[in-house]
């Protein structure tokens, strides 16, 4: 069994979730290479700061032109949206692996719509294809918004059942408004034609993909990166929300899975200093010396999903605060760690102000056992990075956090924000 110290688990899972060196000028290319080595850029309404899936390219490679990864989503197709570790955009490698989801209600959507139950779905469906690309507020009878989590109107709920069964795809965005248009108006036809393997063969090249981005990680860390085996996986063919029940749910693979990938080499069991669970790995993976980070990590972030394993490789206590009264917000609104080689070594709450051109640091924390020193000039660097890249014209850094008054002074910042 491999052995491997904390600090070697953090370098390869920095490294292997593609930071180190970035290119001199980022390109389509480089973009492209990112998505095939991490899998997935999630997607989340929350622009505080730049869209999640925009940041974590620029993480890795540095000030890229936005416009590159809307070329490769919506114009060359070369990644397509759906529910990788929630929502995200994907290569279309992966098309052929996530068929398994979504085909789980196929069979039972084919039929609903051919009921008189059904007739709405069969209707909405037919507007799409007759005049898509449609947001779902663009349908003839869209509906309200109801009392739901979301807000969602009942012809909103339909067409994101009809895009989870994959007979609807995203075709673009107006805003973060999603736009739905027929599977095959949106999915080039080699990856809708290509062979998709049986529900357990797909779920383990998932997990197999997982572990090369992950470097080394526990089941439930290599099982969650695509939420493989997860709720979702395991729900019946009929959907809640339309069959007006659960269903019985299957028995977790996962651990099988992984005993086979195991047994067959795909992945090789390890061990790491500290950790309760076992690890795995997969057989390419090789620790750096050294990882040459450093860069603001979005709390959406694929090196940050997993909360437990943020805790076990880094030791850091993490929570997003979003949905956290304001009097009980220990860090901030939108905090975003802070990487510098191979740790993660302090926190800063993150805000653009389109309006007034200002990029406001509105906390900074250092994390415990760290050199403000070694941290604070690092830091200063990222934010003119950043802040040049979301072509505004100032920093501001508020009085909040032992490292304000020195990230202020280092990064030039002329105010000082309440």
């Amino acid at each position: 069994m491999i052995s491997f110290s904390l600090p070697e688990a953090r370098r390869l899972a920095v490294a292997s979730q593609a930071f180190g060196k970035r290119p001199a000028s980022p390109t389509i290319n480089h973009l492209r290479e990112l998505a095939a080595r991490v899998h997935a850029f999630q997607i989340d309404s929350v622009n505080v700061l730049a869209r999640a899936h925009y940041v974590s390219p620029f993480a890795r490679l540095g000030p890229y032109p936005v416009t590159a990864l809307d070329a490769l989503a919506y114009e060359k197709r070369e990644l397509f949206e759906y529910w990788g570790h929630a929502a995200c955009l994907l290569p279309l490698s992966l098309y052929p692996l996530l068929r398994y989801r979504m085909d789980k209600h196929r069979e039972w959507t084919d039929k609903f719509m051919r009921s008189r139950r059904g007739a709405y779905m069969a209707r909405a469906y037919a507007e799409v294809a007759e005049r898509g690309p449609l947001a779902a507020a663009e349908l003839s009878n869209a509906g309200k918004r109801s009392g739901n989590w979301w807000g969602w109107s009942i012809g909103k709920l339909t067409l994101e059942h009809l895009y989870d069964t994959g007979l609807l795809a995203i075709a673009g965005r107006r805003g973060f408004e999603r736009l739905y248009d027929l599977a095959e108006r949106v999915i080039p036809r080699a990856a809708r034609e290509a062979p998709a393997p049986p529900r357990e063969a797909a779920m383990k090249e998932l997990i197999c993909l997982a572990a090369r981005a992950c470097g080394v990680g526990t089941l439930e860390d290599l099982r969650g990166y695509f939420y493989v085996d997860g709720w979702s996986d395991r729900s019946g063919p009929a959907p809640w929300r339309w069959a007006g029940r659960t269903g019985k749910r299957r028995k977790p693979v996962a651990p099988g899975l992984m005993a086979e990938l195991v047994e067959e080499g795909r992945l090789l069991p390890a061990r790491v200093d500290g950790w309760r669970e076992p690890a795995y790995l997969h057989p390419g993976a090789r620790v750096a010396r050294t990882v040459e980070a450093s860069a603001f990590v979005t709390p959406f972030d694929s090196l940050v999903w997993d909360r437990a394993r943020l805790r076990r490789l880094f030791g850091m206590e993490y929570t997003i605060e979003i949905y956290t009264p304001v009097a009980k917000r220990k860090y901030g609104y939108y905090v975003f760690p802070f990487l510098l080689g191979d740790r993660l070594v302090a926190r800063c709450d993150l805000k653009a102000d389109r309006g007034r051109k200002a990029l406001m640091v509105q906390s900074a924390h250092l994390e415990p056992g760290q050199a403000a020193s070694r941290v604070v000039p690092a830091m200063a660097r990222e934010l003119e990075r950043l802040r040049t890249w979301l072509q505004l014209e100032r920093i501001e850094v508020a009085n909040r956090g032992e490292l304000a008054a020195r990230l202020r002074r280092a990064s030039g910042a002329k105010r000082v924000l309440p």
